[in-house]
């Protein structure tokens, strides 16, 4: 296993056992950043959205309940227990406009301009050369 690999696993292993305390009280500066940042970017309604870290659904949450039925929010993070607890909240508020996907946000295979926002709220940190993940 190569350097990155080993940082992906290593990340994806601590927000996995992590997860079930991910939206106690104490951590809710996710969510809260999540959401002033979705308020921040003024999503039209209809929008297509890529949210990387996802997490919880801090962010990808409020996306999906800005962007409406007729949007779509692709929520992708390397901790599957984060994504699967983002799907319950996604499902028990019944937005179906959300996708998520247990993946890396370096390695996603999406053409240019496929989406018209790109949210990442902290993750953004752990990227090896932040510069290239931006870009």
């Amino acid at each position: 296993m190569n350097e990155l690999e080993a940082a992906k696993a290593k990340a994806a292993a601590a927000y996995n056992a992590a997860a079930d305390y991910f939206d106690h009280p104490v951590s809710s500066f996710w969510h809260r950043f999540g959401r002033e940042t979705v308020d921040r970017l003024n999503l039209p309604p209809g929008a297509c959205v890529l949210d990387v870290c996802s997490g919880s659904g801090g962010s990808a949450l409020p996306a999906a309940e800005r962007v409406g039925p007729k949007g779509r929010v692709i929520a992708v993070d390397l901790a599957e227990r984060l994504i699967a607890l983002a799907a319950a909240k996604a499902q028990s508020k019944g937005l179906d406009n959300i996708e998520f996907r247990v993946a890396d946000m370096l390695a996603l295979g999406y053409p240019d301009g496929a989406f018209d926002t790109v949210i990442c709220v902290f993750g953004v940190f752990f990227a090896p050369d932040m510069s290239a993940a931006v870009r």
